[in-house]
């Protein structure tokens, strides 16, 4: 049985429950990498280009934790499904980086694909699955299964994680809880913050040093910005002066914007990977955005490699403390809720 190894970084967070069910009805054997430690963390810096993102770094530590445990790395070069808007260049190059930089790496599945700005149509999405599906069978019928259930898995999976208006307007009315449920104290205020930022932050407990943890353990009721209705999100980039170019910043700017407008939750939480380039532009937006609704405040958080855990927990409880220090008329009552 053949293994193939995906590491658990970066659009691994967008693409996981496509890519897993794709390659085990394959008869492949799935190598992940395990969650990031430090001494990935420590990998990947000693390995990455000094210039990359943090998130990038974490990257090469995730890949080289795999490098001899498979016998092949699946890293696709993937440019965008938006059809207007375009993903991180670096997804695009970081499969050939990889390969020129770090010497016996396992032989590298690299299908590339780019939809955006007249590129790839739909169709060449099917051909290069199935262009890698004969690296592991030459049986097209069950390629074509794989696709197919690959798919079916994906949809599935996005049917659950997005949420609808419908169920939007429930959380913030306080009917239901979306994440963890919050560890609140007797007569304590619930306070509601919208958490936005990359998937690869968001899901990633050592990367983004477990905010969700510290924000449940201080009775913090969540909203991400991967569960947000896409319709709103699209309406809130429809009211920018200029068009936002960059997929997922797009997800993140429009959570901050709808939010920031309809003033249905306490505080905003941003999380941003240092040397970003896209992550700048989103942030600078939202800053500039944020004075114009002065009623919500918003936390920006800047992460690297150097980042402390001490400094970072501080800056959180003072936001949660001014947060409850509003106004008793503009609490949010405790209700009973049902946990999604």
């Amino acid at each position: 049985m053949k293994r193939v190894g995906l590491p658990r970084a970066l659009i691994h967070y967008k693409f996981s429950e496509l890519w897993i069910p794709f390659f085990k009805e394959l008869g492949a054997e799935v190598v992940i990498s395990p969650l990031t430690t430090k001494k990935i963390k420590d990998i990947a810096v000693r390995s990455a280009p000094d210039e990359d993102c943090y998130s990038t770094k974490l990257y090469f530590g995730h890949a080289l934790v795999l490098k001899d445990k498979v016998d092949y790395l699946f890293i696709p070069r993937y440019g965008g499904y938006h059809k207007n808007k375009v993903g991180c260049p670096k997804f695009i190059g970081l499969a050939e980086v990889l390969k020129s930089m770090i010497p016996n790496l396992p032989p590298i599945i690299m299908p590339h694909f780019n939809r955006a700005k007249g590129g790839d149509p739909r169709r060449i999405l099917l051909k290069r699955a199935f262009e890698v599906g004969l690296i592991f069978t030459k049986n097209p019928f069950k390629i074509f299964r794989a696709i197919k259930k690959a798919f079916k898995a994906f949809k599935e999976h996005k049917r659950i994680l997005i949420i609808d208006e419908e169920t939007l307007h429930k959380w913030e009315l306080s009917e239901i809880i979306l994440n963890d449920f919050p560890l609140y104290k007797d007569n304590e205020r619930q306070l509601k913050i919208a958490l936005v930022g990359h998937s690869y932050v968001l899901n990633d407990p050592y990367s983004s040093l477990d905010i969700r943890s510290i924000l449940k353990n201080h009775g913090i009721d969540i909203i991400t910005s991967e569960q947000m209705p896409r319709r709103l999100i699209e309406e809130q980039m429809g009211k920018l002066e200029s068009d936002l170019y960059f997929e997922y910043e797009r997800e993140i700017l429009g959570t901050i914007m709808y939010f920031l407008e309809n003033k249905t939750v306490d505080g905003i939480v941003h999380l941003m990977i240092f040397s970003c380039g896209p992550d700048s532009i989103a942030g600078e937006l939202a800053a500039r955005l944020s004075k114009r609704h002065p009623t919500i405040p918003l936390l920006q958080l800047v992460f690297d490699e150097l980042t402390g855990e001490a400094g970072m927990r501080t800056r959180i409880e003072a936001f949660v403390d001014m947060l409850r220090r509003s106004e008793a008329e503009q609490a949010i009552l405790l209700t009973t809720k049902i946990h999604i």
